[in-house]
């Protein structure tokens, strides 16, 4: 059986922390990280308890391997633990809808995805029993990692 991900799409892992701007610059002091600017995106996304419009906000690390910061939202599954740790592993796939469907097959439960035209679409995060969490995002959304990183670095850096 083939697996529903690659190990070479694995290109981020990203860590939702309380204050963006205070951990960017925390993880630049202690480990010279380089960083974009923090984004912001207006989504409608499917959680357990139905679906609702939620602003994201995070930034990437410029350096491979690379971090993403997510800003907490209390209440959904972007919150803060108690204690800072790893919230998820990204990963690219070719088919969010397909992907998605396999990885519940796998044993990874869907926890929350993006939705437009009331599909699933651009992103899903799959979290299993044991509290690993996957995300899967569309390729066709960023089809040069690199290229997309650089186009979001401050000019100062």
């Amino acid at each position: 059986m083939t697996p529903p991900l690659s190990a070479t799409d694995l290109y981020h892992t990203g860590i939702v922390v309380p204050d963006i701007e205070a951990w960017k610059a925390r993880m630049t002091e202690v480990a010279g990280h380089h960083w974009t600017e923090t984004m912001t995106g207006d989504l409608q996304v499917r959680l357990a308890d139905g679906e609702r419009a939620l602003r994201l906000r995070y930034a990437y690390s410029l350096d491979a391997p690379h971090i993403e910061l997510v800003q907490e939202i209390p209440g959904t599954p972007w919150t803060a633990a108690e204690r800072i740790a790893t919230h998820h592993l990204g990963y690219f796939c070719d088919d969010v809808p397909t992907t998605s469907k396999r990885l519940e097959e796998a044993g990874f439960p869907l926890e929350a995805c993006a939705i437009v035209d009331g599909s699933p679409s651009v992103f899903a995060y799959h979290l299993d029993p044991s509290g690993v969490r996957i995300e899967i995002v569309d390729r066709a959304r960023i089809p040069d990692f690199d290229a997309y990183l650089r186009s979001k670095a401050p000019t100062w850096q």
